[in-house]
């Protein structure tokens, strides 16, 4: 049996409402660039059914069990779990739920269960929504649940679940977004934008893919009012259909061909780095900034791609490699906190720029100790 993750946090977190019935069950983590999110939705009436969308990661699970037994009274009440996709952080939790309650039914497709069985969870039950007449699940009581197809967004068989009833779409990590650290509201506003860019900039694979889903979404009757992802804010009201207009144009994936066009973007990524390292001089000092790249080797390894005169670095060569690794040194010997913060900045920076997103670390959350979780 899988030992459950421990210690069990304090009861002053509250459960947010998304919806009548619904509520977000998950954990906000004010060190993290990316937030999981976790809900349950209850059809209640005289044979009520609860429904857990998305378990989540396993770092997050004492809140998340925690906040389910305040809902429905026993892990065992539940009566089904929906997966988007099969990463660790959507359903990690998948094995102690179904440890607890081997009697859960579970919707997902047959593409993402290929790869969660590996995990040797043992639902009582599964029901690959890709097979449902009519893309409905129907539910006992008149109630349903539609399937909204989102191939490659950003998994093959990834599928958005639509609620009518609520008017709420569990979308996965397609509008999904990063978070400044300490910006971790429930509801997306507009300095949330340029998070929700870039986490699609990165994830997302090309930006057909994306403008497929999003003319799913907006074919849905009744319109959607909230969209829940798996990650960052959720969303509503006007920046629901900011969102939705600045997605379907918006460059992803493969759409910025980082590698082949690096070198053109050379200057603009130097000019990256200049302000994540201004930051760093902000917070640290010049002296203690200027540190690690003393050290390095002038004609080896990363300080061969690095111009370092005193009291100033600049990249010189392969911008989008160098940036991540010249911040992650940076990082090395920053308080807590600092770290994500410069890669905030540099992430920011680049999507201002309109220049490809390097690998900067996006969702690495540093403890005190200075170590990484994930």
């Amino acid at each position: 049996m899988n030992a459950l993750p421990t210690p069990t946090p304090p009861r002053s977190e509250v459960n947010e409402v998304v919806a009548e019935d619904c509520w977000f069950v998950g954990h906000r983590n004010p060190d993290s660039l990316l937030q999981c999110n976790t809900y349950l939705r209850s059809f209640e009436g005289e044979s009520p059914i609860h429904w857990c969308v998305d378990p989540g990661s396993q770092i997050d699970y004492p809140t998340v069990r925690r906040k389910l037994i305040e809902h429905v009274g026993s892990i065992s009440n539940l009566h089904m779990f929906s997966i988007n996709h099969q990463d660790p952080d959507v359903v990690g939790n998948l094995m102690y739920m179904t440890e607890e309650n081997p009697r859960l039914i579970g919707l997902t497709t047959e593409d993402v269960w290929r790869l969660v069985r590996h995990l040797k969870t043992a639902p009582g039950e599964l029901r690959f929504t890709n097979k449902f007449r009519g893309n409905t699940v129907k539910l006992p009581g008149g109630r349903r649940v539609q399937v909204v197809p989102t191939p490659f967004c950003h998994f093959r068989g990834a599928v958005a679940l639509y609620d009518p009833q609520s008017r709420v779409l569990f979308s996965g990590d397609l509008f999904g977004g990063l978070n400044r650290p300490g910006r971790i509201q429930l509801w997306g506003e507009a300095d949330d934008w340029m998070g929700i860019a870039i986490f699609h900039e990165i994830y997302m694979p090309t930006r057909a893919a994306v403008q497929f889903a999003i003319r799913q979404v907006r074919a849905l009757d009744p319109p959607v009012r909230v969209i829940a992802p798996q990650h960052g804010f959720l969303l509503r009201g006007d920046f629901l259909e900011n969102v939705l207009d600045r997605l379907y144009e918006l460059p992803v994936g493969m759409d910025r061909l980082a590698m082949e066009l690096d070198d053109a973007y050379l200057d603009e990524y130097a000019a990256v780095f200049d302000e994540v390292f201004g930051l760093a001089v902000e917070e640290l000092g010049r002296e203690h900034a200027m540190q690690p790249f003393r050290e390095l080797a002038p004609d080896q390894g990363l300080g061969s791609y690095l111009s370092i005169a005193p009291g100033q670095v600049r990249i010189k060569r392969e911008g989008i490699r160098t940036l991540p690794l010249a911040i992650d040194l940076l990082a090395q010997l920053a308080p807590s906190g600092l770290g994500n913060r410069l890669r905030s900045r540099a992430m920011e920076a680049c999507l201002a720029r309109k220049i490809p997103m390097p690998a900067l670390g996006a969702g690495v959350s540093e403890s005190s100790s200075g170590s990484v979780v994930v």
